[in-house]
């Protein structure tokens, strides 16, 4: 069969086979691969290259969607398939990214758990289901939780300050409080302890 490229705009490369169009890979790519000098090929080379040629796409897409934000590898593997790239491309890719250093699920954890219990004041509960949600080992899961801040009546009482306290009178304002930090992963026990808590503070002294 006979093999045959063009340039493409933005440093692509586009590979025809009997001048079918068969892919498209980056020139940096092509011009490092042995099939650049090919003119002829078979189907076993064919079977090859173009593999070759899938994990190169999802590589450069893996890398691509990492510089925006961090991801664990199962996340990653399954938003590379979404995108188009096939399973063992994206598990290769993925792979690959790993050796490198570039995908890491203990750091990947770690800023997650840290994101989520800081910024958005969700409980230890609820951080456990969304790292295992993203397809984090129980043993990292486990690691990553047990170096967080475990105080939940703490923790409660910060979100209350800084949501609900003007709302926690009355008992629509109240139900709208325990349900909002529900949905944060707390216990209806934990809740109602730092809610107690709360009611036995001045306003003068909780405003401090």
């Amino acid at each position: 069969m006979k093999l045959t490229v063009k340039e493409g705009k933005a440093n692509k490369i586009h590979i025809y086979v009997d001048d079918e169009y068969r892919a498209t890979v980056d020139s940096d790519y092509w011009y490092s691969e042995k099939y650049r000098n090919y003119k002829e090929i078979n189907e076993d080379e064919l079977t090859e290259l173009l593999d070759s040629v899938s994990f190169r796409r999802a590589y450069n897409k893996g890398l691509d969607l990492l510089s925006r934000r961090p991801y664990g590898v199962k996340e990653l593997i399954k938003k590379l398939c979404e995108k188009g790239h096939e399973k063992d491309a994206s598990q290769k890719a993925c792979d690959r990214l790993l050796e490198l250093g570039l995908l890491n699920d203990e750091e990947y954890s770690r800023i997650l758990a840290n994101d989520l219990l800081n910024r958005k004041n969700c409980s230890t509960k609820r951080i456990r289901q969304e790292l295992s949600f993203r397809g984090i080992s129980r043993e990292i899961i486990e690691n990553t939780v047990d170096s967080l801040d475990n105080d939940a009546e703490n923790r409660i009482i910060l979100v209350i300050k800084k949501k609900y306290i003007n709302k926690i009178n009355d008992e629509k304002g109240r139900k709208r409080a325990v349900d909002g930090l529900l949905r944060l992963g707390f216990s209806y026990s934990e809740i109602k302890s730092a809610l107690n808590q709360v009611a036995e503070f001045t306003e003068e002294e909780y405003y401090e």
